[in-house]
């Protein structure tokens, strides 16, 4: 039916209009009530005695009854597919109701209308009193009132669930466990440096003589110097300088070639830092 847009649309406004009879009924029921309980406390001459109140009176109930049994049957699966049981009972309650009383009086009228009796000899056919049929009318009344007032009612939220989360067990304490956490906690970690790979040697290389190891000593004692002269000197070339010196200390015949292939310098470099702790040396021979 989906491909009939017109018939869609025509269900839409059935609904919306049995929604409003719905939402309008409470009005007239509660009118009907007041027009009774007046009736009532008059003795019948609100009622009774009017003719136009009587016929206005039995216009608006039924109105508010009757048409209420499409939208009471739609709001009890609305209930029950929301999980709200109190709402989905009574209007399940209301329905049973109203579709029973609609039932017994279209009997009644059918009856008379076919048979061409009257509308007391068609109550006989019925077998079902009257006063029952009054009964239930009236209490249809109230229930609507109620089921009207339990729409403006939100509701309940479920309550949380907790995550059925396992107990946890104690750590039992034993000897053994103490002995090991008090040795994890007394227990001393000695950092050690890296120790700085030497430097590699030339091929060639023999033991250093007794004047090679004054030289070295003379080249350590002028490192200070050397590094007094060059405060001007970038950080790189600082470095180089140390670099060189600590090469030559360890290998005082080697050649520039081998200082500059060990060290990843330039030649020029080598000869020029070279040359400059020469000039240190000298410098400090004549001065001692």
């Amino acid at each position: 039916m989906k491909q009939f847009s017109s018939i869609e649309k025509i269900d839409t406004a059935i609904l919306y209009i049995l929604e409003l009879t719905s939402s309008l009924s409470v009005l007239l029921l509660a009118f009907g009530l007041i027009a009774s309980m007046a009736n009532v406390l008059t003795k019948g001459s609100v009622l009774t005695d009017n003719l136009i109140m009587q016929r206005i009176w039995a216009w608006t109930q039924c109105i508010a009854i009757d048409a209420s049994v499409a939208g009471t049957i739609i709001r009890t699966f609305r209930a029950y597919a929301q999980g709200e049981r109190v709402k989905c009972l009574l209007h399940a309650l209301l329905s049973a109701l109203l579709l029973f009383t609609a039932a017994i009086v279209s009997n009644i009228e059918s009856v008379q209308q076919t048979l061409h009796v009257t509308l007391e000899a068609a109550y006989v056919h019925v077998f079902i009193p009257v006063e029952f049929l009054i009964w239930i009318r009236s209490l249809v009344i109230v229930l609507l009132i109620v089921a009207h007032a339990l729409r403006h009612v939100p509701p309940a939220s479920p309550a949380p669930t907790q995550a059925n989360t396992p107990p946890s067990t104690p750590i039992a304490l034993t000897p053994e466990l103490v002995e090991t956490l008090r040795a994890a906690l007394t227990q001393v970690t000695v950092s050690q440096e890296p120790q700085i790979p030497a430097l590699p040697a030339p091929q060639g290389e023999q033991e250093q003589t007794e004047g090679e190891q004054r030289a070295s000593t003379a080249q350590g004692a002028a490192g200070a110097r050397c590094d007094e002269q060059e405060n001007s000197i970038s950080e790189q070339d600082t470095a180089n300088c140390e670099r060189v010196k600590a090469y030559l200390a360890q290998h005082p015949e080697a050649t520039d070639r081998e200082i500059a292939g060990a060290l990843s310098v330039s030649r020029s470099t080598v000869n020029k830092w070279r040359r400059r702790i020469h000039e240190v040396e000298v410098q400090s021979e004549h001065n001692v």
